[in-house]
């Protein structure tokens, strides 16, 4: 099965292989040379069986969507320490593992061989946080043919798990780890949004938008939205929603400038607006050089009646002045009970 763009492929629908322990006692060097190999075949007849077993159970669907994640960061030149340009083979050599109480809902291990004499073996840990989130990159790392780390590649962990109890509504991309997609993008003038991987907040990306001038508003300006996403199940009447982002103002924020956030509802088909949740920062919230990232977290945010689906719009320059360069966001989530 091929990942995304064609450059990482699974040998088969999924490449097992597994390690089998062999275990002998005293005898004459050809007796225990026969009872070993006959135990080891033993052996990996049954482990075979175990895993077919469980393989039937695994969520194959899941662990495709994964491997195509790390097919599209190869595509783009953002899989850590895999060579760009190399062809590759994906393999799976544990078990997923499922969490329902976190702090992740979902864990792949995936090993990804480059196709060279001596081929490399580059391993990649995936995670969701829910179980309809996001796939992220938890840890990544470079071994020997004998298993043995001789790399590792730094990566920000995926933020944890806020309650087993609550359920991940959207934004799809939530940060940016498929830099634009699901998401639109405006500017005019002055006004810029990107995508980049130098300073996340965790994983490999996040969001860039501001403007590159001190021009009033609203002649320069930008904004990112996301595809809209549903509520729950129409018709249903919906619980309290939390509404959370994380965020870094690098530059000094002038006084008044504010980079609007909001999480807007809309009906069934998508065209009438019914509400909103704006949240500013920079001068509102006193940020202005931030070192850091800090995340904003509003709970309790009531949908208006007849709310089916919602989005998230980050506006600089339009409503409110923003002339104090780019803003950073990241992992952008709205969830329910």
């Amino acid at each position: 099965m091929k990942a995304h763009g064609g450059k990482l492929l699974f040998a088969g629908a999924v490449c097992l292989a597994a390690a089998s322990l062999v275990f002998g006692c005293r005898k004459s060097p050809q007796d225990l040379a026969e009872q070993k190999a006959i135990e080891r075949h033993e052996q990996e007849v049954n482990h075979r069986n175990a895993l077919m077993k469980e393989i039937k159970t695994l969520d194959t669907d899941r662990i495709s969507r994964g491997a195509n994640f790390l097919g599209m960061l190869h595509d783009t030149g953002r899989l850590p320490g895999f060579p760009k340009g190399k062809d590759g083979q994906l393999r799976l050599d544990k078990l997923p593992t499922v969490s329902p109480n976190g702090p992740y809902y979902w864990s792949l291990e995936l090993r990804a061989i480059t196709k060279e004499t001596p081929p490399r073996h580059f391993h990649y840990l995936l995670v969701q946080t829910y179980s309809n989130s996001d796939f992220q990159l938890q840890k990544s790392w470079r071994t020997d043919d004998a298993g043995k780390v001789v790399e590792e590649f730094p990566i920000v962990p995926a933020p944890k798990m806020a309650s087993a109890r609550r359920q991940f509504l959207g934004p799809a991309n939530s940060g940016a780890e498929s830099e634009f997609g699901s998401w639109y993008n405006g500017a005019l003038g002055g006004g810029f949004v990107a995508t980049d991987t130098d300073d996340p907040a965790s994983g490999l990306s996040y969001f860039r938008i501001g403007i590159t001038n001190a021009a009033s508003y609203p002649v320069n300006h930008a904004d990112l939205r996301s595809v809209m996403f549903p509520l729950g199940r129409p018709g249903k009447n919906h619980g309290r929603f939390t509404f959370s982002f994380t965020y870094k103002l690098p530059e000094a924020v002038k006084p008044g400038d504010n980079i609007e956030v909001n999480l807007r509802f809309f009906d069934e088909s998508e065209t009438n607006f019914l509400g909103q949740k704006t949240i500013l920062v920079g001068s509102s919230s006193a940020d202005s050089e931030m070192t850091d990232y800090k995340t904003i977290a509003t709970n309790n945010i009531v949908a208006p009646d007849g709310a089916a689906k919602a989005d998230v719009w980050v506006v600089a320059n339009i409503f409110d002045p923003w002339t104090s360069g780019a803003a950073q966001f990241d992992d952008f989530s709205v969830t329910t009970e």
